[in-house]
C-alpha cells in the first residue's frame, strides 16, 4: 500500500529564508526520498523523480517496483504536491520547504489521516 511508504507530505508550517527563492534553485532531478508515516514506527525510503512542464511540476515515486505519480506547484521556496495511487485510489497532500543544499523537507497527509508524515528529500549526482 502506497502510504506505507507514504509519498506526500502534509502542511509544513515553516517559512525558508528568502533568498531561496530569489535564488530560483531549479527543482528538477532525482531525489532520494526519507520518511516517516504519520503516528507509526520506522522510516521509509522511494526514489522521486521531478520534470517541469510550463509551471506544473511532475512526480513520479519508484518505491522497491510500487510507482505512483504526482502533481506539484511551486510558490517561492515552497513546493505543494498531491498524488493518488491508481490502485488503491488513496490520495495526498504534502507541502516541502526547499533547503539550502538543494534537498526539500516536508510534511504530508493521506485523505482522512489525523497525524501527519514526515519526509526529507536529498538530491542525488
Amino acid at each position: 500500500m502506497i502510504r506505507r511508504f507514504a509519498l506526500g507530505a502534509g502542511l509544513a508550517v515553516a517559512l525558508a529564508a528568502p533568498a531561496f527563492a530569489q535564488a530560483g534553485l531549479d527543482l528538477t532531478g532525482n531525489y532520494l526520498v526519507t520518511g516517516q508515516n504519520g503516528g507509526e514506527q520506522g522510516t521509509y525510503a522511494a526514489d522521486v523523480a521531478v520534470t517541469l512542464e510550463g509551471d506544473v511540476y511532475h512526480l513520479a515515486w519508484d518505491a522497491q517496483g510500487q510507482k505512483v505519480d504526482g502533481v506539484g506547484l511551486r510558490l517561492g521556496d515552497t513546493l505543494a504536491v498531491t498524488w493518488q495511487d491508481p490502485a488503491t485510489r488513496e490520495a495526498a497532500v504534502a507541502v516541502y520547504i526547499m533547503m539550502p543544499d538543494g534537498g526539500l523537507k516536508g510534511r504530508w497527509a493521506p485523505i482522512g489521516a489525523k497525524t501527519a508524515g514526515t519526509e526529507e528529500w536529498t538530491r542525488k549526482p
